[in-house]
């Protein structure tokens, strides 16, 4: 990690954004990316997956040049653009980084939705939609969230429905995206081989124009968790049955959110064939090609879920879901071994830096060290954090976060009985 020396600073314009600049030295390009406080949490019953929608159309023509235009403007440049549901990023050569940004404000702040675009990308989502319908791990992964989550808006889907998207207008996505792109609370990353402070100076002439706003937000209560085991069975013709088992997680800026990351690992989600739940139910056992366990990697701004999955014959499903609990138990029934802990460690310290090779990573990086508190020296303390964590840790996390007496499992293909041990 001591091969990447990065210099970060941060400054908040008059209308709410957070400017945040990256230097990297010795490269000769750029990334920027503008990330707003919205999600699907925002958008009401009514408009169940306009966000996603709006992100896919922010490409495809602005206010002051279609989507042609865009596109030739943007390849002039050697650039690429990339919307997405709370905003956007693009990148290209560092010599271009104030027309760059010029696009990137016109992409994300000053889209147009033009009809004959929107018909053409509501009928990819749509496409995409009735795929999913008929995928059983789709399925069956669509019912254990709306499951888990209920009444809260994280129980839809993020494509939202087929009805739903078939009734989105043009006029729904402007509306939708003049009460909820502004810049309150939201963030603006430049990564490139410029200072700081140039960088800085560069985001504020292009950005600090944008009108202030706020928005008020509805809050959502945090689902429960259920008293006691669940099943739920879709009957689906296929040849394997696709089974989700889990419950409600943590949120990222949680205490324990590093022990459980390395819990993760020793338990479901170990890179080869070193976890347990892959050593046992693919390796020994099997059972599988895919199987998978993890509370950390789902945890955000809201909760997220522990989720086991694994992709089995359906006479194999009860044995699948008895081992999921099994080890579930184990872990919190028994300490790790200390060279479990050693492997994990060094993986998870080693591996880290390799998601920070790319410019789009670094601005990402930035945003996360802001939006969760983790502090810019984030990089440089990342290491100790994980080596700190103990086998005691990873117990006591196992224990106060794992629930295999509540647990929801979810399945949809030609499985047994609903309930059946």
């Amino acid at each position: 990690m001591k091969a990447i020396q990065l210099r970060i600073g941060e400054r908040v314009l008059g209308n709410g954004l957070c400017a945040l600049a990256v230097q990297n030295p010795g490269v000769e390009t750029m990334a920027a990316g503008i990330s707003l406080r919205l999600s699907q949490v925002d958008e009401t019953a009514s408009e169940v997956g306009l966000a996603h929608l709006v992100g896919n159309c922010l490409d495809e023509g602005s206010k002051k040049r279609d989507d042609l235009a865009m596109a030739k403007a943007t390849e002039a440049l050697g650039a690429g653009f990339d919307g997405h549901s709370n905003g956007g990023s693009i990148h290209g050569p560092a010599g271009h980084a104030a027309k760059i940004l010029a696009l990137l404000r016109e992409f994300v702040m000053a889209p147009a939705f033009p009809a004959g675009n929107l018909k053409r990308v509501k009928s990819e989502v749509l496409s995409a939609i009735l795929e999913e319908n008929d995928d059983a791990r789709s399925v069956a992964r669509r019912r254990f969230y709306a499951e888990i989550y209920g009444d809260h808006p994280l129980a839809r889907p993020q494509f939202g429905s087929a009805e739903a998207v078939a009734s989105h207008g043009p006029a729904k996505l402007r509306r939708f995206h003049q009460r909820w792109y502004r810049p309150a609370h939201g963030y603006l990353v430049m990564v490139g081989p410029d200072p700081v402070k140039k960088s800085l100076d560069l985001l504020e002439k292009r950005f600090a124009s944008i009108k202030k706003s706020g928005q008020d937000r509805v809050s959502h209560a945090d689902p429960a968790l259920p008293a006691k085991r669940r099943e739920v069975h879709i009957q689906m013709k296929r040849e394997q049955v696709h089974v989700f088992l889990g419950h409600l997680g943590v949120r990222r800026d949680h205490p324990d959110f590093y022990a459980l990351l390395v819990m993760d690992h020793i338990l479901g989600t170990g890179p080869g064939f070193t976890s347990r739940i892959s050593k046992r139910l693919r390796d020994d056992e099997g059972l599988c090609y895919a199987v998978n366990a993890e509370i950390a990697g789902s945890a955000g701004v809201h909760p997220g879920t522990f989720c086991a999955y694994i992709g089995t014959s359906p006479e194999h499903r009860k044995k699948a879901i008895a081992g999921f609990l099994e080890e579930m138990r184990r872990m919190q029934d028994s300490l790790p071994s200390a060279q479990e802990l050693a492997d994990v460690q060094e993986y998870l310290t080693g591996s880290f830096v390799l998601h920070l090779e790319r410019n789009l990573s670094l601005a990402n990086y930035a945003i996360s060290t802001k939006r969760f508190g983790l502090g810019f020296d984030y990089l440089l303390r990342y290491s100790d954090i994980i080596r700190s964590v103990t086998r005691q840790d990873v117990q006591r996390v196992a224990q106060s976060h794992l629930y295999p007496g509540r647990v929801l499992v979810v399945s949809a293909g030609p499985a047994g009985k609903p309930g059946a041990r």
